[in-house]
């Protein structure tokens, strides 16, 4: 018998083979999606894994979570929901092996996709994007921004996956889903993520160079990604001298303030003006990277929508640049919508090329 073309050792998390699976294979069962169909996908997964594809693998565990078994099913008891099994391949991929952009790949079957169990399979390839995003690096991965811009999709929070897997899954899926999140942490030495006490309070003149500290740490950490070392100098240099923010504050009424944390300190500030229209503009809001993910820029968001109603504010609004993804991502969470794109010149050849969005209160 000759040698099988394989490539990659065993997914562990796949049904071994001792033969090529062939597309045929899952087209023969036409729209049956039961046990065989679904134990079928995992063997050619499997397949297409072990000669290089990984891509291609991902497309076939993405068909065995269009089956809409219920939870007794037998087949679960040897084969389970394969989200681990995603989350194995994406952080295991091979070097020189395509497997194209999961993250953007789930996004957009999380978006587009069509019946039958529409909503089914919606929540169950944002659980698959919810994988990606924990493993595989913004920076090489990113967002469809295009997408988001232009039909306002909004990716999902834990909470929302957590939701949706549980009001309509007919088998384990938040089981199966929460035990691949737990494991993928584990693999990539991630801490649980808590929410932190945080406190915003408004502050005068004299710790303006306190702000001009924390504005050079976060921009000096978060920025280089996104513009050139010479534009974050530049603007650090121009908005972040304390005499220039003193200037801010008399002229123009703003307000500055420092987030802090309980045994951390300051982590943040913000500062905000009221425009004409009945508008409280976000100047500034930077926290600490290492503090994302901790309800910190949640709390100082609804800080400054207490100061807004306080103020007789109908809506606030920011503005941030097109590259900040993960910014957009949780402005468009807490509710923040796009408006318009702006272009400005800041001088010394530099640019600010932003999205405008608006949260009306």
């Amino acid at each position: 018998m000759p040698a099988l073309p394989f490539i990659n050792e065993p997914h562990p998390l796949l049904p071994p083979i001792d033969r090529l699976y062939r597309a045929e294979e899952i087209n023969a069962f036409g729209k049956d999606r039961g046990a065989a169909f679904y134990e079928t996908c995992h063997l050619y997964a499997q397949s297409l894994w072990r000669i290089g594809f990984p891509a291609k693998c991902i497309l076939l565990l993405n068909r065995a979570l269009s089956s809409p078994m219920p939870g007794t099913e037998p087949v679960f008891q040897k084969l389970p929901l394969p989200y681990q099994a995603m989350a194995w391949l994406l952080i295991h991929r091979p070097e020189g092996q395509f497997i194209g952009n999961p993250r953007r790949h789930w996004q957009h079957l999380a978006t587009r996709m069509v019946e039958p169990h529409k909503e089914l399979r919606t929540w169950r390839a944002w659980a698959c994007w919810y994988l990606a995003k924990e493993i595989l690096p913004e920076a090489e991965y990113p967002a469809d921004l295009e997408q988001i811009r232009e039909e306002g999709v909004v990716e999902p929070m834990h909470a929302d996956i957590v939701a949706n897997l549980t009001r309509l899954s007919p088998a384990d899926d938040l089981a199966r889903w929460q035990a691949a999140l737990a494991w993928t942490h584990h693999q990539l030495g991630h801490a649980a993520r808590q929410t932190l006490p945080v406190r915003v309070r408004r502050i005068g003149e004299d710790e303006l160079p306190v702000v001009q500290k924390l504005g050079h740490q976060i921009w000096r950490k978060y920025y280089p990604a996104i513009i050139s070392e010479a534009q974050i100098e530049y603007m650090l240099s121009v908005w972040y001298q304390p005499a220039a923010m003193a200037r801010e504050m008399q002229s123009r009424d703003t307000w500055f303030a420092l987030i802090e944390v309980e045994s951390h300190g300051p982590v943040g500030y913000l500062s905000f003006e009221k425009y004409p229209g009945e508008v409280l503009f976000i100047n500034k809001l930077y926290v600490q990277p290492d503090m994302h993910g901790h309800g910190v820029g949640a709390a100082a968001l609804k800080w400054t929508y207490d100061r807004a109603a306080e103020l007789g504010c109908r809506s606030v609004q920011l503005r941030v640049n097109k590259r900040n993804a993960t910014a957009i991502r949780a402005y468009q969470r807490a509710g923040f919508r796009f408006v318009e794109d702006v272009c400005s010149d800041i001088g010394n050849g530099f640019v600010m090329d932003d999205f405008r969005m608006e949260k009306m209160l």
